[in-house]
């Protein structure tokens, strides 16, 4: 036999009496869909349930199965949405890791081009600061052997200067030897002159006087 009306709404009055103070305060928890409402909505569904199978009232059955996999999709709505949020949070934090690996990763790929940067900078001065050198070394050499060059010439130039003036001086000398022996020839002559004249002084005295 089915359920009459009126213990049908007692019934229904008693239901909703007895879980008014616990959606009140699942309300005020803020548990409108948490697993407590789930168990009360389970409660009610299997008491419709038990109720209809108990006074054949397949009405009241029907009401606790369709409550009953309410309250399951409810559930799996639930699960879903909070599976989906773990999935959420987890692609936030993997997203977050991936965001700081990125940003580590891009600092760190500015460290290394500033640090090339400034390797390639201090061998771009060394090879200029060596060139410099180089150039100063090969400056100085040149200019060490221009002025070798220059001491060779001037020695080279004094020296034809002292054989010049030494040949000079020797031509002098000979100038001065000559003229010396030809006066010395002079001289000679002359006291042959003279000793040839006073020969014949003498041998005409000679003659005269024998």
């Amino acid at each position: 036999m089915s359920l009459p009306t009126i213990p049908k709404t007692i019934f229904n009055s008693s239901i909703k009496l007895a879980r008014t103070p616990v959606d009140l305060a699942l309300g005020a928890l803020g548990g409108s869909e948490s697993g407590a409402k789930n168990l009360v909505d389970r409660a009610e569904a299997g008491a419709r349930s038990a109720t209809g199978v108990l006074f054949r009232d397949e009405e009241l059955r029907e009401e606790g199965r369709a409550a009953l996999l309410a309250t399951k999709e409810r559930e799996r709505a639930v699960e879903l949405r909070e599976k989906a949020e773990v999935q959420e949070r987890e692609a936030e934090r993997r997203q977050a890791e991936l965001s700081k690996a990125a940003e580590e990763a891009a600092a760190e790929a500015r460290r290394k081009a500033e640090q090339e940067r400034r390797e390639a900078e201090k061998r771009r001065r060394d090879r200029e600061a060596r060139a410099k050198e180089k150039e100063k070394e090969k400056k100085q050499k040149s200019k060490k052997a221009a002025a070798k060059v220059k001491r060779s010439n001037a020695k080279a130039q004094k020296t034809a200067q002292l054989e010049k003036l030494e040949a000079k001086e020797e031509s002098i000398e000979a100038k001065e030897k000559a003229a010396a022996r030809e006066r010395e020839a002079e001289a000679l002559e002359e006291a042959a002159a003279a000793a040839k004249e006073e020969r014949k002084s003498e041998a005409r005295k000679n003659g005269d006087g024998g």
